[in-house]
């Protein structure tokens, strides 16, 4: 078999792979009509690149809507079908430039608007029956703006991320919301505007990519730059996700409008570890890593396919199958682990927002056995239902993680503890048979063998020996004797 030498000097077959990736034939399973929410109208879609057009949680569903006043629809998740005229909005008196659920808080949503003013809205149980356009709070800086990226800690509750222009001074500011106060303003570590910022898994780091096609590493207290590096060869607007807490993933732009996907390590940002070349569109992408799967899901406003990306233990992204939808999408957004269908190996559930209605769609992984928990695919998730600590503790340096919960149902045995199947069970006795038959041969062969040399040294010790021949014993003629 003729074999090739891959990127990182392995040796693989040419045909088949060695190790065949577990989420190779992964697919999006795309729920009854009667799950979706149906006519939707007036959807907003001049949002800039950096703003994902649908947000959403295991309560609500949030989308910008055309129309006076900044208007961002409130949807209940709990009642899918055909959606009013009129959808419930909150009112921001400015046009909306991005929002965002609090993880920690699924009835908190934080929308940033033109005007530069940071809005928390509460949300009550089952949603709002019509318009509200008081906010629970409004603040924001004097110096701020052209706001435009909003992100959560991950780990700690109110703790919140912004990025401005501020008049060509591009500035991350991290704000505690219960005080509503700015506690931590970067603001000379970038030169030109900020595409996109992510927190680190554990919270202390934020990774960013900007208009000078370079990605930076800050640290998220002092602001001192751990790592930087060139990004993508484009001007265009990119995305970054971390991976853990080493590795990060930047979507975006090479030459002309070619989308690709580069893997980079915090060790060494100078170059990729892993570059993918996606396809040609001038469709900017979004992203959303699944930390527990090690998939990562990539598509762009306009397009029917969703790409997916499986991180290898040797640090390089593989394709796998993608995800087909029948229509254009417009944005995606993921829902927590713990909504997932585990008796059907879902192991992701998202909603696919569409010009004119929102779809379910669950990614499952075909698999043996389904009937025990495939506990190899569900390890513990993080339980964002409890954060791990408060704004003033991480602001005074405590870095406290998240707790893991399980997923597996009270009624499924782990696929580690069940017993072999009958067929594997099959095999396996064969196989000890066979093991069996060839030991006896042998033995029977080697019984053989010592008997053959035994008989060979009786036969030797029997044969009569030559007597050694002496002149002086010969026999004498007779007439050779003296008379």
């Amino acid at each position: 078999m003729h074999e090739e030498v891959n990127a990182i000097g392995k040796t693989l077959p040419k045909f088949g792979s060695a190790n065949a990736s577990v989420y190779k034939y992964i697919s999006g399973k795309f729920y009854h009509p009667s799950t979706r929410f149906e006519d939707l109208q007036g959807l907003s879609i001049n949002k800039s690149g950096e703003c994902d057009l649908i947000q959403a949680n295991t309560k609500f569903i949030a989308v910008p809507l055309s129309g006076p006043g900044g208007r961002v629809g409130i949807i209940n998740a709990e009642k899918p079908g055909r959606l009013p005229t009129h959808i419930p909005s909150v009112l921001c008196n400015s046009e909306v430039s991005n929002f965002k659920f609090d993880p920690f808080n699924e009835n908190i949503l934080v929308t940033v608007s033109i005007d530069n003013k940071i809005r928390v809205w509460e949300i009550p149980e089952g949603g709002i029956e019509e318009d509200v356009a008081e906010p629970k709070c409004v603040f924001g800086s004097s110096s701020m703006d052209k706001v435009h990226l909003i992100e959560f800690h991950p780990t700690t509750k109110d703790v919140l991320l912004t990025t401005s222009d501020d008049l060509g001074h591009p500035t991350v500011r991290i704000w505690d919301v219960q005080a509503q106060k700015e506690e931590i303003v970067l603001k000379d570590q970038h030169k030109d505007a900020i595409f996109s910022c992510a927190w680190s898994p554990d919270g202390t780091q934020i990774a960013t990519t900007t208009k000078e096609k370079k990605l930076r590493i800050l640290d998220a207290r002092t602001g001192d730059i751990v790592a930087e590096g060139p990004s993508h060869n484009s001007i265009r607007p990119s995305r970054l996700v971390w991976l853990d807490t080493e590795l990060l993933a930047s979507v975006g732009f090479g030459l002309g409008s070619s989308r690709e996907v580069l893997l980079m390590s915090k060790e060494d940002v100078s170059k990729p570890l892993c570059r993918k070349t996606i396809d040609i569109s001038p469709s900017i992408m979004s992203a959303y890593y699944d930390a527990d799967c090690h998939i990562l899901f990539v598509a762009g406003r306009g397009d029917r396919t969703i790409h997916t990306y499986h991180l290898e233990q040797d640090r390089q992204l593989t394709a796998v199958a993608k995800i087909e939808g029948t229509t254009l999408q417009q944005g995606f957004a993921f829902l927590p682990k713990k909504t997932c269908h585990v008796k059907d190996i879902e192991i992701d559930r998202f909603y696919r927002l569409t010009p004119n209605s929102i779809e379910s769609v669950g990614v499952r992984v075909p698999r043996a056995r389904p009937e025990f928990f495939q506990d190899d695919i569900f390890v513990p998730t993080l339980d964002l239902d409890h954060p791990a600590q408060e704004a003033a503790s991480w602001f005074k340096g405590d870095n406290k993680q998240l707790e893991r919960i399980s997923l597996q149902p009270q009624d499924m045995s782990p696929l580690s503890t069940a017993p072999p199947p009958a067929s594997q069970a099959q095999s396996k006795a064969k196989f000890e048979m066979g093991k069996k038959f060839v030991s006896d041969e042998q033995r029977k062969k080697e019984q053989m063998e010592r008997m053959f040399a035994a008989a060979k040294n009786i036969e030797g010790d029997d044969e009569v020996k030559p007597k050694p021949t002496n002149p002086e014993d010969e026999e004498v003629a007779e007439d050779e004797w003296d008379d």
